[in-house]
């Protein structure tokens, strides 16, 4: 019961009109019901009369000159919200249509008192009301009968329906507007390019309504209205409840702590860029952590997305089967904008859906010319998904060339998140890279990464990672000292390396830095170290035969997972993938010491020095969070000449600074060795000869270097 002056309200039964009335009808209110033959007033009403009615509130429904009540029976049956057994007790249809056409209008309404004071309804039903206007005399007389109506329903205290096929001029003219507690109007007309019905609720007396135009439909079940502007409600969750690690291949490490649940991503690029692949594989791989998912796809049938899925080796069949993955499909002619976001938020609540891929938001809303409108239905999606606390991948199409992120130009404003694919031309190649261009309350990686698509599905190659800032590298440790492998070159160190530190050896062609890198690692592996050799030139298995020849027991290490050879190259590893490749393999072996051998071969056409160099600060600056230290060999420019380490400027790269140079000698070239800087260290500045053979290198004597400096020129 309603308490103090609150107004009685009654249920309509009709779907999400309640909502727009923000409660119900009002109890005891006139409504006229307007609009065109076709439009649906006669199905509204009846509606709302079959659920409202009972043997204590009794219904009087009077039809005119429009349609005899055996007619109205007739296309009233079908509908599932009819009940015969209401005819008998509750409903009472009254033909009018008789004695209007015989006595005319007066007769007929003293006809409608009559049965008002004999029946006395909690609803009455004038259908068409419209007839009487057409047949009084006058506009006096009209205004008349309107009042002396309005008048007695008022005193019945019966809740009434006016309907009629008025217009806007009538609107405008017709007295009875001005009487009436309510104007509900209907209509249908042209909406991107087909022909939809739409409700507006133009004024209803006691209530606060909602004055917007709504789509419906009819249905076997009646009216069914499409309000999300109404029905779709943010609510206000207060803080983010948790977070959501997508789980595809490295995509974890690009969103820093994860998703927010409540989330929406826009998957934003041009055709053939990966984002169904990247659809499928966020909702696949939730599947797999236990957690639902659903697409929604306007584009792909369903037996295109699992042929893809198969094609990847995702058995998306069987999550289908577990109920943990729903795939929706609507072909692009049948997509109604409103009804279907409706059918979304039923289908994700249905589900208990954790995961939402909707494939594509540009195809969606294909028909929309409005950003406004197409901003409005994004964020009405999105709310969809904030209410469930689940986390949504909306793909957008964007047209080459242009510099928009979305295809309306507005939807980022609009979601938590915006992931961008591209795909660039590089050399006779095309490459796919992913960047998250945003993402709320999230310290994600910036910067474009490489994205991989192959048989086995998606994978991201991050060019750094969010827990290290690139240019500001952390320092060595002092505490611990690291042998190099050459006890006499330990001696110039001051006892070795510093941990954590990053080694520049600059040295001629076949000066031994390959040599000199094996022998760094091999004093790793004998004091426990695991260690990881990364060759930009010659295959492993040059490398383990070199280390063989130098008897060091790199295979077996190998053989024990206790180091690796990575053969890495411009032609099968691409510069923003080294990474992610590294970094996975170092935590997968605890790698304490790494060796980069020849690092001026991940150079490729598309990498200039100043970017190869940029590489180098971002990879070490990785190496020295990851607690590693590190060797990097460079080959010199020139074989005899120490004036000049590297033309490249990677001297700041490093910690550490070594040169192999040449002496020429009469009929010979002899090799010397100089440490040139060590950061944060003590070292020897003498230069001295080195040979290598069996067992590896080794130092001589010290360089005459007054000697040296006539035939070579001074040292850095």
């Amino acid at each position: 019961m309603p308490h103090n002056n609150e107004i009685e309200r009654i249920k309509s039964g009709v779907q999400n009109l309640d909502a727009l009335l923000n409660g119900g009808l009002p109890c005891g209110a006139v409504t006229i019901v307007c609009g065109p033959p076709g439009s649906g007033k006669t199905t509204l009403v009846q509606q709302i009369c079959f659920e409202a009615a009972s043997a204590t509130r009794r219904v009087l429904y009077f039809s005119t000159l429009s349609e005899p009540s055996a007619k109205l029976l007739r296309y009233l049956a079908p509908f599932s919200f009819f009940d015969a057994k209401k005819l008998e007790e509750a409903i009472e249809f009254v033909d009018l249509g008789s004695v209007l056409a015989a006595r005319g209008a007066q007769a007929a309404a003293e006809l409608i008192f009559e049965h008002l004071q004999r029946v006395k309804p909690a609803f009455v039903v004038i259908d068409s009301f419209k007839v009487f206007d057409d047949m009084a005399e006058s506009q006096v007389h009209r205004r008349l009968f309107s009042y002396e109506l309005a008048v007695n329903l008022m005193t019945s205290e019966a809740t009434a329906f006016l309907l009629g096929e008025y217009g806007q001029a009538d609107i405008l003219s017709n007295p009875i507007f001005s009487i009436v507690d309510g104007q509900i109007l209907l209509d249908q007309r042209s909406v991107y390019d087909e022909q939809r019905r739409m409700i507006r609720v133009a004024k209803m007396r006691g209530t606060n309504h909602n004055r917007d135009e709504h789509q419906f439909v009819i249905g076997d079940e009646g009216l069914h209205i499409y309000a999300p502007r109404v029905t779709i409600v943010r609510q206000d969750r207060g803080v983010q409840q948790g977070r959501l690690a997508p789980g595809i291949s490295r995509l974890d490490d690009l969103m820093g702590a994860g998703i927010p649940r409540g989330s929406s991503l826009l998957i934003s690029g041009v055709a053939g860029t990966g984002k169904t692949a990247l659809l499928l594989n966020f909702v696949y791989a939730g599947a797999l952590k236990g957690e639902k998912g659903i697409i929604f796809s306007f584009e792909e049938t369903a037996e295109r997305l699992l042929a893809a899925a198969r094609g990847f080796g995702w058995n998306l069949e069987r999550e289908i089967k577990r109920g943990m993955i729903e795939l929706v499909f609507i072909p692009q002619p049948d997509i109604n904008v409103e009804s279907h976001i409706i059918m979304m938020q039923d289908r994700i609540g249905n589900l208990g859906a954790r995961r939402v891929a909707i494939d594509s938001i540009s195809v969606f809303l294909h028909k929309v010319r409005d950003p406004q409108i197409a901003r409005e239905k994004v964020f009405q999606i999105a709310t969809i998904i904030q209410n469930v606390q689940a986390v949504g991948f909306l793909a957008t199409d964007i047209a080459y060339g242009t510099s928009l992120i979305s295809r309306f130009g507005v939807e980022e404003t609009v979601v938590d998140g915006v992931v961008v694919l591209t795909s660039t031309e590089e050399g006779l190649e095309r490459h796919r890279y992913l960047e998250v261009y945003k993402l709320r309350n999230t310290a994600h990686l910036k910067g474009r990464h490489s994205l991989v698509i192959d048989e086995h599905g998606i994978e991201i190659f991050p060019r750094y990672s969010v827990d290290t800032t690139p240019r500001h590298p952390l320092p060595p440790l002092t505490k611990r000292r690291l042998s190099t492998g050459i006890p006499d070159l330990d001696r110039l160190l001051h006892g070795g390396l510093l941990q954590r530190s990053v080694t520049l050896v600059s040295g001629s062609a076949g000066a031994g830095k390959s040599t000199f890198g094996l022998q760094f690692l091999a004093a790793g592996l004998a004091v426990g170290e695991p260690g990881l050799f990364v060759t930009l030139e010659e295959g492993p298995k040059q490398v383990l035969a070199a280390a063989r020849s130098l008897g060091l027991p790199f295979q077996k290490a190998v053989k024990e997972g206790l180091a690796d050879v990575l053969f890495m190259t411009p032609e099968n590893v691409r510069s923003s993938q080294y990474f992610s490749i590294l970094a996975a393999k170092i935590k997968e072996l605890s790698i304490q010491r790494l060796v980069l051998d020849g690092v001026a071969h991940m150079a490729k056409e598309d990498l200039g020095q100043d970017e190869l160099r940029e590489l180098l600060i971002v990879l070490v600056a990785q190496f020295k969070q990851l607690g590693v230290t590190t060797m990097l060999t460079l080959e010199a420019t020139s074989m005899f000449s120490a004036e000049v380490i590297t033309d490249r400027s990677f001297s700041a790269v490093s910690d550490n600074l070594i040169a192999l140079r040449y002496e020429v000698a009469p009929g010979e070239l002899k090799p010397y060795i100089v440490v040139v800087k060590t950061r944060g260290s003590k070292h020897d500045r003498g230069t001295y000869y080195f040979s290598v053979d069996d067992d590896g290198m080794k130092l001589g004597a010290p360089v005459d270097l007054t000697r040296f400096a006539r035939a070579s020129g001074p040292l850095e």
